[in-house]
């Protein structure tokens, strides 16, 4: 199941036709080169990354996936990465998994 971040961070491409990239994630379909920044399953990394054909696996489809990025190649990825990073120091002067988790809103009360 996938949990749309509102603050969604999107690449050129992506933000071009978003519907579009979101709506086959969601129903599974190919998205040739498309990738997914998400909070990560484990507590011990900041941010997790996964090309869209990952998502066809059972072990993905019993995970709640909180979406936080969304890019249509590789290059978008690392400039969303850096987006989120600054914005992240700016606001709390560090960068850390907990920092990340209280910039996207979810904090404690993540279930």
């Amino acid at each position: 199941m996938f949990i749309w971040n509102p603050a969604l961070y999107m690449d050129e491409k992506v933000k071009e036709e978003p519907k579009k990239f979101r709506r086959r994630l969601e129903r599974r379909k190919l998205v040739k080169k498309c990738y997914c920044i998400t909070l990560p399953i484990n507590e011990q990394n900041c941010l997790d990354i996964y090309s869209s054909r990952e998502f066809w696996f059972q072990y993905y489809r019993k995970r709640k996936i909180h979406i936080v990025g969304l890019a249509a190649d590789q290059e978008g990825v690392e400039e969303i990465l850096q987006k989120m990073a600054t914005d992240i120091i700016a606001k709390y002067g560090t960068f850390n998994a907990a920092c990340v988790k209280d910039f996207f809103n979810l904090g404690n009360n993540e279930s």
